[in-house]
């Protein structure tokens, strides 16, 4: 597992301009936290990416990621979007790795699937 970790890392300056390319184009881009205390799945736009600090909003919330230190990879990754559904998709996608072990996958054209609604009992 760590070699393919390895294969994909990129230097950091070319992850902050694919963050600018984001900024730029206005495209919605799906977004994976997972830290130890939880974890997050949801979309928005690129509204700024500057002096190690990402910051992402949607028409109902916002998000900002501290990535200083972060390692960078981009390449494909497999997701399971309709879990526990298949199809399992591969994605181009560029994941941050912190020094805590957060990990955050950005992707254009990620979209978390809303979660069902709980079934009332008749």
């Amino acid at each position: 597992m760590k070699e393919a970790i390895h294969e994909n890392q990129i230097p950091t300056d070319q992850a902050w301009r694919i963050f600018s390319t984001w900024q730029a184009s206005g495209k919605e881009i799906g977004i994976l936290f997972i830290s130890q205390s939880g974890s997050i799945a949801t979309s928005g736009t690129l509204k700024s990416a500057h002096n190690g600090t990402v910051r992402l909003s949607s028409e109902s919330a916002g998000a900002m990621f501290q990535l200083k230190d972060a390692t960078f990879l981009y390449g494909p990754l497999q997701t399971w979007p309709r879990w526990p559904n298949p199809p399992i998709v591969e994605i181009i996608a560029l994941q941050a790795v912190l020094p805590n072990g957060s990990w955050l996958v950005m992707a254009e054209g990620l979209r978390p699937q809303a979660l069902p609604s709980p079934m009332l009992p008749r």
